[in-house]
């Protein structure tokens, strides 16, 4: 896949754009959950953890989850929104 360098703002805003949607529900830790939408859902696939700091180090995680939830036509459709 390459390699990949985008912020955490970039991510969200593309997460947000593919369907994802907030859903803390009260948390308070260093991560926000994004929920997957209704038409990617899979079996232990429920959200996808995005760190809160600017500097993003889980550029690769966050890709290869999105890639077990909707393959390469995602990874492609979350590269076009960043």
């Amino acid at each position: 896949m390459g390699t990949w360098n985008f912020t955490t703002k970039q991510c969200v805003h593309a997460l947000r754009r593919l369907g994802f949607f907030l859903c803390n529900k009260g948390r308070r830790g260093d991560h926000d959950k994004y929920c997957v939408p209704e038409h990617l859902k899979r079996q232990g696939f429920a959200f996808i953890m995005v760190p809160r700091h600017n500097d993003l180090h889980c550029q690769e995680e966050i890709v290869k989850e999105l890639h077990a939830l909707g393959g390469d036509d995602l990874i492609q459709k979350f590269k076009e929104n960043l």
